[in-house]
């Protein structure tokens, strides 16, 4: 059933719904449903996370990631003086990976 719940979530997810709208529909906790966005993100990779992370907190995360790398999200966290969620950082850095992977893989054709 999990996997059934999960693909839920996805397509939800597709269509831009919040993580409190999907946690509702799929009656899963709100934890569970930033980490089946975070995989969301990894396998689907959406161009952009404007339905979850506004463009200005994006890129304070980003930038924060040139500072202090992106091995650990705690450092993240701390340089940005606590004031973006953990749940919003994981799924930038999540969104970083999958992007620059994306654009290395061109390069390398």
């Amino acid at each position: 059933m999990a996997k059934g719940t999960k693909d839920m979530a996805f397509e939800l997810f597709a269509k831009g719904s919040s993580v409190k709208q999907v946690a509702a529909t799929i009656s899963r906790a709100p934890g569970t449903t930033w980490r089946y966005l975070a995989e969301f993100i990894e396998t689907r990779r959406p161009q952009r996370l404007n339905p979850w992370v506004d463009q200005e907190t994006y890129r304070t995360v980003a930038d924060a990631v040139k500072d202090v790398g992106a091995a650990y999200l705690k450092p993240i966290f701390e340089h940005l003086g606590g004031k973006v969620p953990y749940e919003q950082i994981r799924l930038v850095v999540a969104h970083l990976n999958v992007t620059c992977d994306a654009s290395a893989a061109k390069r390398d054709m």
